[in-house]
């Protein structure tokens, strides 16, 4: 985690469903250890749509080539309750109830939406009645997250783990004020519902860099520059 190199695009656009653009998402590693990309693409229309890739060659063990499969693909398009050039960045996927689930970011005028979709094969979703989880006045979300977090201990848990001494994080970067918010609360899978704890409504993750002053013979020297 301190060394990286930099590889090719792992996807670009291509394909009449992200022509216009591949957008962030997440990537989710199945139980089966096949890995897959959920993300944003603009189609031929402009659309924001979200789509799938899967690697090449699973051998290659830095994963350089992805392909789009032409099937299945865009995964989830807009309906008619949905902004389709407010809709992207779709999360990493989490099991519960024999289905998996995914958020998508979006905004139903001025109010914050988490849309929810589940699916059986993870190729058919499904919009679920109601979003997991909307604020008004908050403006379009962009970037979820959503994942738990024991309440027992401190090491990290899987994505599907659910149990009395897990409450879940809601994260969502606001573009309206350029900030990351994450509440923490409980998620009711049995209701597609999440509620954040009292007192949860207003976190605040803050991110920042700064120069320093050293030289650039010492940043050489120390092998970074600047701090977060």
């Amino acid at each position: 985690m301190l060394n990286w190199e930099a590889l090719e695009p792992a996807i670009f656009p291509s394909e009449p469903f992200d022509i216009k653009g591949t957008w962030s998402g997440s990537a989710t590693v199945f139980p089966d250890d096949n890995p897959v990309i959920y993300y944003t693409g603009v189609d031929a229309k402009g659309q924001q749509v979200q789509n799938y890739a899967i690697p090449a060659d699973r051998t290659d063990k830095n994963l350089r080539k992805w392909v789009k499969p032409k099937e299945g693909n865009p995964m989830v398009v807009a309906d008619k309750e949905i902004n389709g050039s407010a809709f992207r960045d779709p999360t990493t996927a989490w099991q519960a109830n024999g289905y998996w689930n995914i958020l998508v970011g979006s905004r139903k005028g001025s109010t914050g939406v988490a849309y929810l979709f589940k699916s059986k094969d993870k190729k058919t979703w499904t919009k679920t009645a109601r979003p997991l989880h909307e604020v008004p006045n908050t403006g379009m979300w962009e970037c979820p997250d959503f994942f738990p977090v024991s309440t027992s201990h401190e090491k990290g848990l899987d994505f599907s783990e659910l149990g009395k001494d897990v409450k879940h994080v809601l994260k969502v970067s606001l573009d309206v004020t350029r900030f990351e918010y994450y509440t923490i609360g409980t998620y009711f899978p049995d209701q597609d519902k999440y509620v954040p704890d009292k007192g949860q409504v207003d976190g605040r993750v803050v991110w920042g860099w700064a120069n320093e002053s050293d030289s650039k013979e010492e940043d050489v020297k120390k092998g970074w520059a600047g701090i977060m």
